[in-house]
């Protein structure tokens, strides 16, 4: 009949909405595979920005570190050096007064 007249018979109506029913849950499905990688990409980006701020945030305090250690390595050093030097001084003197002691007695 349909060869006949061209007229759809319901059987071809079927095959259609069901065809149709199958193009419409693959589109939900490309539809929600789409949001879900947009999300994925959003929390990336957020990730990555926090991510971004701690490394900057924890170079900073490295390099603050680094300078404090360095001032107080210099601070030591100096320290050590002026007591090499008072040491050595008080060490002559003593042995200046021992010498005296000893051309006294």
């Amino acid at each position: 009949m349909r060869t006949l007249f061209g007229v759809a018979t319901v059987y071809d109506l079927n095959s259609l909405h069901e065809a149709l029913d199958e193009l419409q849950l693959t589109q939900k499905d490309i539809v929600h595979s789409t949001i879900q990688q947009v999300t994925y990409i959003k929390k990336l980006d957020t990730v990555t920005s926090v991510t971004s701020q701690a490394i900057a945030n924890l170079s900073g305090i490295l390099k603050d570190v680094m300078i404090k250690s360095d001032d107080k390595f210099k601070q030591i050093t100096r320290d050590i050096l002026w007591l090499n030097v008072t040491k050595y001084n008080y060490s002559e003197m003593f042995m200046i007064i021992r010498q005296l002691e000893f051309a006294i007695l």
